[in-house]
């Protein structure tokens, strides 16, 4: 159990790591979130464990933090346990780990607790729920063009279908990222904090021009805002939230019962691309994946296009016909 003294310590000691994080250039969005994990963690090392600094946190009190992450305690109040997904328990983890290797760096360490834990292993599943091109179509043409307001969401959803680009890299967009003559995006800030350069469709084109020219300036209500999309009740960037319902109103619109967020956006937009012979390289420099696996991930041939292409070029298919 830690004392005050030591929690004031570890208090500023998360202070310099979010600058140190800064000065290491990593995402706007991933400094909170690593700077709320280590404290998580600290929190949890002071309530479950008998280290009294952090020179006393060793592997095994790492070990069963993560193990912690994996089967949280129920409640008192006898509600079930929140189980968090593989992809939280990994990302409080690095912030873990990243945090003990910026201290054994800084020298204010002499070993990393942390350096032998591993991520939870994801299962490779595919995407569910991926929209056809013509529920694709659909969607799109089902939000009107005639009101201000779903000028802009009509303008969100053809970015999205266009681009592929995940959900927080459109909610940071500014409106020096589209550059509309050499028909371009710019995503700041990626997954991995990259920079990459994707091209837009003229459909997407065609809305972002009427979207700048006749809706946002309705809703900005400082000139030094610089959000793309903006709230018509705040003024300021569009949430999250903002987000998920402007999808899910556009698929009520278009009568799609399936279960449609911005990601069903992207998985569907690299989906349709590789229906229509899009190299699947393209697509992973579209999409921003490091890894080619990811994007085959992402990118699955439905079981409707396997059994065509059986249809046509298997040989006992061929005989059959013969």
């Amino acid at each position: 159990m830690m004392n005050e003294s030591q929690n004031r310590k570890l208090e500023l000691l998360r202070a310099r790591f979010v600058e140190w994080l800064e000065a290491r250039n990593y995402s706007p969005r991933t400094r909170p979130d690593y700077n709320r994990y280590v404290r998580d963690f600290l929190r949890w090392v002071g309530e479950y464990s008998e280290a009294a600094s952090i020179n006393e946190i060793t592997p095994v009190i790492v070990q069963n933090y993560q193990l912690a992450l994996c089967h949280p305690p129920a409640p008192e109040d006898g509600t079930p346990a929140r189980t968090l997904s593989l992809a939280a328990q990994g990302c409080k983890l690095a912030a873990v780990k990243t945090f003990f290797s910026w201290l054994v760096r800084t020298q204010q360490l002499a070993h990393n607790p942390a350096a032998l834990v591993q991520p939870p292993r994801k299962p490779q599943t595919l995407p569910r729920d991926v929209l056809t091109q013509a529920e694709a179509r659909r969607l799109l043409e089902a939000t009107p063009t005639e009101k201000p307001l779903d000028i802009r969401d009509r303008t969100i959803l053809e970015v999205l279908y266009a681009t592929g680009i995940r959900r927080a890299e459109l909610l940071a967009l500014t409106i020096y990222d589209a550059d509309l003559q050499i028909a371009t995006l710019r995503i700041e800030h990626g997954k991995g904090n990259t920079t990459r350069i994707v091209p837009l469709t003229q459909s997407a084109i065609a809305a972002l021009k009427l979207y700048l020219t006749e809706a946002r300036g309705l809703y900005v209500t400082a000139t030094s805002q610089t959000a793309l999309f903006v709230s018509s009740k705040s003024g300021g960037p569009l949430s999250d939230n903002d987000m998920l319902r402007i999808v899910r109103k556009a698929a009520r619109r278009a009568g799609i019962t399936k279960r449609v967020s911005p990601h069903t956006l992207r998985h569907s937009c690299a989906t349709h691309l590789l229906q229509r012979r899009a190299d699947i390289r393209q697509i992973q420099k579209l999409l921003g994946h490091r890894r080619l696996s990811t994007t085959e991930i992402y990118t699955h041939v439905e079981i409707g296009d396997l059994q065509e292409v059986i249809a046509r070029c298997h040989p006992r298919e061929q005989q059959r016909k013969q």
